[in-house]
């Protein structure tokens, strides 16, 4: 405790230091530092400035939560006097990982303004003026570019004056994105021409290019509307007759070949992975299919695709493949605490990304924990699992898990999979990937009588979770992103839908072949009762990028499961827990839910923090520090509710009068240390609001109302994004 104080006192302390660093320290004499530079239209709201600052050629320093320059005031901790070699050395430090600060320079401005109003007429506001209003005080200046839009212009006509045939159904075919009525772009234009390019391109035309078209506008109406035409660029009129024929030659595939510095795949898999071959119509879609195949191949590095002419209408394509690394070994060894018990856990993963030299990857694993109990017994925990991926998307794997807990009971889970991922088809931004069959076997061999007495008697709940049960499920999940590579500065949104049914086939085959049930009615194979239940999932992101380096990013995941028929309860392993580093922050993993219910009998309670529907909200504001470096705030809400009223979890069930009022929120603070390779991170969560609390009155968790460090605050270290 006191060593944590100690550590935000200091950490305070430093924050405190850098902001009352002089933010001018490093401004010569007579210059000014650009404190604001901002962009604003007086006239038309939907103009957005945040795309207009895009183009200014010069911005503030870096800010962190729209006011505080750190990377600056870092710079500034610099010594002036750099006469020593330690004050030099720091100087140094100080000025490589801080941010110089940015000088105000009127040349630059003015070109801001010019690159303002040519993006204001490109998007059809031909009549936009651009002033500044500058403010200067000590030293610093405040610069505002304000934009007045004007009436846009709107495209009153569109004319396609192209003499081919062919290029012309296609520039006028209804997939044409330039649309009368509608405010002019140069974007618009832009995407017009590329679309009749890729369109040709895909027809076998080679030599097509998009500088082949252009378009006149004439805005001489006086009515705020241009004539639009689409025409031959005047080069292509100037081009030898050669050249011309190759233009409108459509060209077909010659030979295939593919160029390894070490052949490490079978030629059968390149050629399967590639689909080209000799006679195919060349088309761009081809091409695009070739690298992200290729690429999708596990042991492939680099793919670059090479188009040679031979003849008057055949091309030769080579395919250059670069290998990566194909072994890789990873460790981890954690020291964990869990109620007064102290262990340590190791384990070990191996992949092999072309074992039988066709893009098979294996992926071996192996964990095991050993935990001291307070009480003199010894926790022992050993997992192994295997794993086979065939680049047709097909996906072997089988698990197994010895659990043995001492004075309490020993378990084991076999499990067993078939996967299938579709392809993901080009332009497609869905992937969708379904398991063919799933195999879940617990088996618990052995229980104590106490355990037996004390937890299972008069519980249905636990019973189910550690009886002997069998589990035959098949589930599907779908993906959806509008992530562009090209563009990564734009916002996206992520979409993730699962659904997942259990023994529905093997119910329906007990019924009918009349097998034995047992005391509770439920169908029975080989003596040990199966689950059957229906499961589904959405979660939904979405990246608000407000620069490259200051994200907001929104989450909402919600679940359902359901038991019925042959199941009074969901299997242990498919109920849901709430908290931890991917949930609401300010619980650790399984302690939050369900609903109101507190664990009243000390330590963790996994076995009853679980439940039926879960709900989780979060939001947080990411910012880059350094380039390796990102700090972020969260503010997480959440839940998870069991659907049926359980004894043993009282005030867990999900009642719509009441549901609303037991959901908890967290706030806190993080740090992500991006490693290239992962992202490993660190968040601080403060519980807000708890609904196990309800009950005494205390559920706003503050710091007149019993807020404390061990019951109310926590940490979390993981390994990447939580969403």
């Amino acid at each position: 405790m006191l060593r944590i104080v100690r550590t935000y006192g200091f950490l305070m302390a430093v924050l405190v230091v850098l902001a009352s660093c002089n933010t001018t320290k490093f401004v010569p004499q007579g210059q000014y530092l650009l404190n604001k530079a901002q962009v604003k239209c007086v006239d038309d709201k939907s103009v957005s400035t945040t795309d207009l600052r895009n183009y200014l050629r010069q911005r503030q320093n870096t800010e962190i939560l729209g006011f505080w320059k750190l990377q600056l005031h870092i710079y500034n901790t610099a010594p002036t006097d750099t006469t020593t070699q330690s004050k030099a050395r720091l100087a140094r430090n100080a000025h490589k990982m801080g941010e110089a600060p940015v000088i105000y320079d009127e040349e630059l401005t003015a070109i801001s303004m010019q690159q303002l109003r040519q993006q204001m007429n490109n998007m059809g506001y031909f009549l936009a003026k651009v002033d500044t209003v500058k403010q200067i005080k000590n030293r610093k200046v405040n610069l505002t570019y304000l934009i007045t839009a004007n009436q846009p212009y709107h495209i009153r006509s569109y004319e396609v004056d192209i003499p081919d045939e062919d290029v012309r159904a296609i520039a006028e075919d209804e997939r044409c994105v330039i649309k009368p009525g509608e405010q002019f772009s140069t974007q618009t234009l832009d995407e017009e021409r590329e679309r009749i390019t890729t369109a040709l391109r895909n027809r076998g035309y080679f030599y097509c290019e998009k500088s082949m078209f252009e378009f006149t506008a004439d805005s001489s109406l006086n009515s705020h509307e241009v004539d639009l035409r689409i025409h031959m660029a005047p080069y292509v009129e100037h081009l030898d007759s050669a050249s011309l024929a190759k233009m409108r030659t459509r060209y077909y595939i010659n030979d295939v070949t593919f160029k390894m510095d070490k052949p490490f795949l079978r030629n059968s898999t390149l050629r399967r992975a590639s689909r080209l071959k000799k006679g195919d119509r060349y088309a761009e879609w081809r091409v695009e299919r070739i690298y992200a195949r290729m690429n999708a191949l596990a042991p492939v590095k680099y793919v670059d695709v090479a188009f040679t002419p031979v003849g008057d209408s055949l091309l030769d394509c080579a395919i250059t493949i670069s290998r990566g690394r194909l072994n890789s070994i990873a460790a981890e060894v954690e020291g964990t605490y869990s109620a007064g018990d102290w262990g340590v856990a190791a384990g070990v993963n191996y992949t092999n990304k072309n074992i039988f030299k066709g893009a098979e990857v294996l992926t071996l694993g192996a964990r095991a924990s050993y935990e001291w109990r307070a009480n003199g017994g010894r926790a022992i925990e050993a997992k192994a699992e295997a794993g086979l991926l065939f680049p047709s998307n097909v996906k072997l794997n089988i698990a197994y898990n010895f659990q043995r807990r001492p004075d309490e009971y020993t378990r084991t889970i076999a499990n067993a999979g078939l996967s299938y991922m579709l392809p993901r088809k080009p332009g497609s931004r869905w992937t969708h990937a379904f398991s063919l069959i799933d195999i879940n076997y617990i088996y618990v061999p052995w229980m104590s009588e106490a355990f037996k007495n004390q937890f299972l008697k008069k519980s249905t709940v636990l019973k189910a979770s550690y009886e002997d049960h069998f589990i035959l499920d098949w589930s599907y999940l779908g993906t959806y992103s509008t992530y562009n590579p090209r563009n990564p500065n734009r916002s996206y949104l992520q979409l993730a839908l699962r659904a997942e049914t259990a023994g529905n086939a093997l119910y329906g085959l007990s019924k009918a072949a009349h097998f034995k049930q047992d005391e509770q009615g439920h169908y029975m194979l080989w003596r040990i009762p199966f689950a059957q239940y229906a499961k589904g999932d959405v979660n939904f992101t979405y990246h608000g990028i407000i620069n490259p380096k200051h994200h907001l990013v929104g989450h909402i995941g919600l679940g359902v499961a359901v038991p019925y028929l042959n199941a009074d309860v969901l299997p242990f392993e498919k109920r849901y827990f709430g908290g931890g580093a991917n949930s609401v922050r300010g619980w650790q993993a399984r302690t939050l839910g369900p609903g109101a219910y507190r664990n009243t009998k000390g330590g963790y309670a996994y076995d009853l923090q679980v439940g039926d529907i879960k709900l989780d909200m979060n939001l947080e504001y990411r910012f880059k520090v350094l380039s390796f470096l990102e700090l972020a705030a969260f503010l997480d809400a959440g839940n998870i509710w069991t659907i049926k009223d359980y004894e043993e979890q009282p005030n867990g069930v999900f009642l719509w009068d009441q549901f609303y009022k037991q959901i908890a929120w967290s706030y806190g603070v993080g740090v992500r240390f991006d490693l290239s390779i992962f992202i490993f991170r660190v968040d601080f969560g403060v519980k807000l609001h708890d609904p196990s609390r309800i009950a005494e009155g205390k559920q706003w968790r503050t710091a007149g109302n019993g807020l404390g460090w061990k019951d109310d605050m926590t940490f979390h270290f993981a390994i990447g994004y939580p969403f």
